[in-house]
């Protein structure tokens, strides 16, 4: 049994586990359990969070009043193996399919054993003919259980549309509760590259939430075994968000949301294990949504882009792009690189890398995920979220109502998501006037490029 500690600070759905939590939260916020388990999105919200949202509804008194009750509770929980945890029923299906010709955006993608690719928040690492995709395992994230990742997944193919599932490279860590890779740890966003001077595979892996820290690892061969060499890593201090690892030569760059005020740009040390240099700062002083987040750096034509969300957790926003005329220079915003995008949410997606392809004279390929396939944003969803969210931090020129507050409560939130059945958006990226662009395609091949 283990002591079971709650908070203003603790789920809605974990107070509402426990009989007693249940007539605390009763007693000093009457009727707002009944609201909230009528809209189950907000069940992973803090009460803390909710206070937030409620825009000075529940007093200063009641607040305290309902923590001190919570934190008095003396409640004691059986505590289920992690090991025990099953797959989600989207992690566990089999559906057999034929073999691809061709790439489709927003389609479920199943690997060679006809079961999901699940390598969220992923990426692509080319070596010998060979293309390796690899990210987040959620097969085990139904957004009802705590397992946030369940290890990191890598996948092979010769031809980008054909995945043969290599298994957990990067495997959890399912005794040490306070370990880095614990599957409710909150790690995900994987990024590997290899150092030139140690010829080390080098994986940087992010934690957020209230760890908002790094877990760098790295390994003689890209597919592992991968030793931990730093864990709880907040380089200078700073809180860390999505992030993303350039290679110019022999130098590499690490681009971060730090402290959720700016994208910074930070130089690494010569094997690639920690940064030493704070450089520049882009993207400053903007709040939620428009704070800038999963930024993906490349080199086109001389100049250097990054691509970047918006602040909405797995609820898709608008993208941005930057240029800059080097890796270690500011970037400077040139506007959304989605075309002819009526959703106004990214054709529904979140970029996590840029890819170049080999052997194509032009080929690059933004790859994104579609976090919740199952709640489409479309142009009116898309303001509502964005006014609903900015209103928090400025309400004298953003404003919504009540009932678009309850919509947005109603959205897919970060720890009730099944991501387990995320999809993946797949588009080449094209150059207009210098500036990238992505435009819409229900399908294409590589034999579509020189």
């Amino acid at each position: 049994m283990k002591k079971v500690a709650l908070s203003l600070d603790s789920s809605l759905k974990e107070i509402f586990t426990y009989e007693e939590s249940r007539a605390v939260f009763d007693k000093f916020l009457p009727g707002m359990r009944t609201m909230a388990e009528s809209q189950p999105a907000t069940l992973g919200f803090s009460v803390r969070k909710i206070i937030q949202f409620s825009g000075g509804a529940i007093p200063d008194e009641a607040a305290d009043a309902l923590d001190a009750a919570l934190c008095a509770l003396e409640l004691y929980s059986a505590e289920p193996e992690m090991s025990d945890t099953p797959l989600t029923p989207d992690g566990a299906e089999v559906v057999p399919e034929p073999p691809r010709d061709a790439i489709y955006p927003g389609k479920v993608w199943r690997d060679t054993n006809g079961r999901r690719i699940q390598a969220h928040g992923g990426a692509l690492y080319y070596d010998d003919g060979v293309y390796y995709w690899y990210g987040e395992n959620k097969d085990h994230t139904d957004g009802k259980c705590p397992v946030w990742t369940w290890g990191m997944r890598a996948y092979r193919s010769t031809d980008l549309c054909n995945w043969e599932d290599l298994g957990l490279f990067i495997q959890p860590d399912l005794t040490d509760k306070d370990a880095p890779l614990y599957p409710t740890s909150r790690a995900d966003r994987p990024h590997i590259v290899k150092c030139a001077y140690t010829g080390k595979y080098v994986c940087w892996i992010k934690h957020c939430g209230d760890n908002a820290c790094f877990t760098v690892l790295q390994a003689d061969k890209f597919l592992g075994p991968y030793e931990i060499v730093k864990a709880h890593y907040r380089p200078f201090g700073c809180e860390v968000g999505d992030f993303d690892i350039a290679v110019c030569g022999d130098t590499a760059y690490l681009y971060m949301d730090a402290n959720h005020n700016g994208q910074l740009t930070m130089r690494l040390t010569r094997d690639f294990l920690e940064a030493e240099e704070k450089i520049c700062w882009q993207y400053e002083g903007l709040h939620a949504p428009f704070s800038r987040e999963a930024p993906a750096v490349f080199e086109h034509g001389g100049k250097w882009y990054m691509l970047t969300s918006g602040m909405t957790g797995y609820v898709p926003n608008k993208s941005d792009s930057a240029v800059s005329d080097a890796p270690d220079r500011p970037f400077v915003s040139i506007g959304d690189p989605h075309a002819d995008d009526a959703s106004h949410a990214s054709f529904n997606s979140q970029i996590s890398q840029v890819f170049k392809v080999p052997g194509k004279r032009d080929l690059y390929i933004a790859l994104a995920d579609r976090w919740v396939p199952d709640y489409p944003v479309d142009a009116k969803l898309a303001d509502l979220l964005e006014r609903c969210t900015a209103q928090r931090f400025d309400p004298e020129h953003y404003k919504a109502t009540s009932e678009e507050m309850q919509t947005m409560m109603q959205s897919p939130m970060l720890t009730s998501a099944n991501t387990s059945r995320a999809n993946y958006v797949w588009l080449p990226i094209t150059f207009e006037e210098g500036k990238p662009k992505i435009h819409w395609r229900d399908s294409w091949k590589l034999s579509d490029f020189e």
